[in-house]
């Protein structure tokens, strides 16, 4: 991996496909969850049930320290699947669709002759479904039930009718994503096992809505578990790359839609059988979701054009033990609320910049219409909030937060101040001001959005969303 603060790769011309060449390429399958934070039994919380992910880790790759580039779901996954940043392509804003002149991976894929498909969530724009061959049909059950038995059929049928020939299948699942329906999941795991970050409060009402949050990862691991299998019986599991991950942290406030490592840290599995070491852990580094585009262009020998900005993880995959990136950056913009934070992290610091520091952070409406939402706003309201729980409710807020990851790892104490961690600070200070520059990023007075729900109470007062004012 380059050490560089935006890596751009070399170009080299595509090549036509040749049936030898397509012959050997992987098939490759990306299972993306929607808002699953770091709760897998693999990374470490045994409160949960998350057999087959688990198995998949004990397969492959996980990756320890894996960040992504937003932690909001559209230009999350924008970035992931262009290798570009979301303010680059203008994505940045929740619900921005991606323009159609951006090339996304799966038209590099086609190029070479793979079946490329999507299924489930996408979130990229509708009108950019036509870079893909095709999509699975089916879907979730009314008022969020499980996937109906219609998309597995489907799935096995796309399987079936690919099965000597390379494709690419993007997975988007709405699960863990709320709202949350009791009836419609199973309940394998209990609210007096789950355990409570710091920023939260520990009340029934608030494990209650962990469980439930568990509960939507587990039904997901199912059905991971059983398109898996699909594989595995079609007797495709030598030759099929299978990548997991998430788009953001868990929906929970303080999580996501925030830069702190509980909104962008994503659980980061890579399987490949002969390539991939079985239950090999990279821990050496940092890993970035820039770079997933062209590591799965890499798979399929394929070169990455030059305006993709990181570089391929596949060195990383084969040999885990080699040192990943220096750093990582990501940024949060409109999420109902309007912001422009910005942060630059190393294995040891993070810096976090936010524009907006005279507001509280704007949490987004769903996680501000949950029972753990309702629980920290009561004891705001009397006076009872633990120091740790006040962070999303501060104004004005730290323009630049500094984070010693190493002694605060939560990251709840603001090192800023202290002497010792000036220098760190300052440099990577500039490593952010010199990516931004490089990226394209606007500055924080351009595109900017109104608010759709107050900051304080979570309260919804405008629909739609609204016009984005482009000074």
């Amino acid at each position: 991996m380059k050490k560089t603060v935006v890596s751009l790769l070399l170009t080299a011309p595509l090549v036509c496909p040749c049936p030898d060449a397509l012959a050997k390429a992987p098939n490759i399958v990306v299972f993306l969850a929607d808002d699953a934070g770091m709760d897998f039994g693999c990374y470490g919380n045994k409160g949960i049930k998350t057999p087959n992910i688990d198995r998949l880790a004990t397969l492959g790759v996980k990756f320890e320290h894996a960040f992504l580039t937003s932690p909001q779901s559209s230009p999350s996954r924008t970035s992931m699947l262009t290798g570009k940043f979301a303010h680059t392509i203008g994505t940045e804003d929740l619900h921005a669709p991606l323009d159609t002149s951006v090339a996304m991976l799966p038209e590099y894929l086609r190029k070479a002759g793979y079946t490329a498909a999507y299924a489930l969530k996408t979130h990229w724009g509708d009108q950019n479904n036509r870079k893909f061959n095709t999509s699975i049909k089916g879907g979730y059950q009314p008022n969020q039930g499980g996937l109906t038995e219609d998309f597995f059929n489907n799935y096995a049928s796309f399987i079936e009718r690919n099965k000597t020939n390379p494709f690419f299948l993007w997975v988007g699942f709405m699960d863990p994503h709320r709202p949350y329906n009791k009836a419609a999941t199973p309940q394998v795991n209990r609210p007096q096992d789950t355990a409570v970050p710091a920023y939260l409060v520990d009340d029934p009402e608030t494990r209650d809505d962990l469980a439930d949050y568990y509960n939507e990862i587990s039904r997901m691991d199912s059905d991971m578990g059983r398109m898996i299998e699909v594989l595995e019986r079609k007797g495709l599991m030598d030759n099929t790359v299978i990548i997991f991950l998430s788009d953001n942290g868990m929906p929970f406030p303080r999580a996501k839609g925030t830069l702190y490592d509980s909104g962008i840290q994503t659980p980061l599995i890579v399987y490949w059988k002969n390539n991939a070491p079985k239950g090999a852990v990279h821990s050496n580094g940092l890993a970035s979701t820039i770079d997933l585009a062209p590591t799965i262009l890499d798979m399929a020998g394929i070169s990455a054009p030059s305006d993709m900005y990181g570089a391929s993880m596949l060195p990383l995959i084969k040999h885990p033990g080699q040192r990943g990136r220096d750093y990582i950056f990501a940024e949060r913009n409109w999420h109902n609320c309007d912001e422009y934070i910005r942060c630059v992290r190393s294995e040891r610091y993070k810096v976090i910049y936010n524009a907006y520091y005279e507001l509280p952070h704007g949490t987004a409406y769903d996680l501000s219409t949950s029972p753990s939402w309702y629980s920290l706003k009561r004891l705001q309201r009397e006076g009872l909030l633990q120091p740790q729980q006040k962070q999303v409710f501060t104004s004005p807020r730290a323009m630049l937060e500094v984070y010693d990851l190493e002694n605060d790892p939560g990251e709840l104490d603001n090192a800023g101040d202290l002497p010792q961690h000036r220098a760190e600070a300052e440099k990577l200070i500039r490593l952010m001001v010199h990516w931004q520059e490089k990226t394209g990023d606007h500055p924080y007075w351009k595109r900017r959005r109104p608010d759709q729900t107050d900051r304080m109470t979570g309260l919804k007062y405008l629909p739609g969303q609204p016009e984005m004012i482009d000074d």
